[in-house]
């Protein structure tokens, strides 16, 4: 599983330095944004990657080469689920690396604000989106379904940023039943359903993975 992770990313170093660039940029040049910068910069680089890695199989059919080979489709599956993890955590990371080094060099940027609420958000949005979009492209795979995911992505972009702008200046524990909460308690409570969403999400992809004729 490590290893289709790993090959996932591997064919499309480019898009990976690009990804670095994208989050730099972001980071510095657009600030004012606020918290919801964060979302926008890990769902744009979640975006690039893990739907880039799929376009990139659809292209050269390498999903005609896997299946040949002894690894079951679970498997294959499993591994793009994961890898949204991954390139989330990546993105959250490179963005807490600008934000130290700015603070610690005390340099005359200022950087997108790094908060937990802000991450959270990004992690769910991300989740959230490749739960949504992985379904369609292993039925019909990316090319089909390019329109649905990208109309996906920019409607996400806009309620998402909304969200995180409501939770950050009213915290989380300010939505609904969530008033008696904590914020952290709050943050787990919303993470449940998104979890739940994702496993579900995965399952939904395998039966049509399994069912469908390359």
């Amino acid at each position: 599983m490590f290893h289709l992770i790993k090959k996932d990313l591997l064919v499309q170093k480019k898009s990976v330095l690009l990804s670095i660039v994208f989050i730099l940029f972001f980071s510095l040049f657009f600030s004012k944004i606020g918290a919801p910068g964060l979302l926008i910069g890990v769902l744009g680089v979640t975006y690039l990657l893990a739907l880039g890695s799929s376009a990139i199989d659809d292209k050269n059919n390498s999903d005609k080469m896997l299946i040949s080979l002894p690894i079951k489709r679970n498997t294959i599956v499993l591994a793009k689920y994961l890898s949204v993890i991954v390139i989330a955590a990546f993105a959250i990371l490179i963005n807490l690396l600008i934000y130290l080094v700015v603070d610690i060099l005390k340099l005359p940027l200022q950087p997108i604000p790094f908060s937990l609420t802000g991450m959270a958000g990004s992690i769910i949005v991300s989740v959230l989106y490749c739960s949504i979009s992985f379904p369609v492209i292993f039925k019909y795979g990316f090319l089909k379904s390019r329109m649905i995911n990208s109309l996906l992505f920019f409607l996400l972009i806009f309620g998402g940023s909304a969200l995180i702008s409501y939770m950050t200046e009213n915290n989380p524990r300010s939505l609904f039943i969530l008033s008696s909460l904590s914020n952290i308690e709050a943050i787990f409570v919303i993470l449940l359903p998104t979890i739940f969403i994702f496993v579900l999400s995965y399952l939904l992809s395998l039966s049509f993975y399994k069912n469908r004729e390359f």
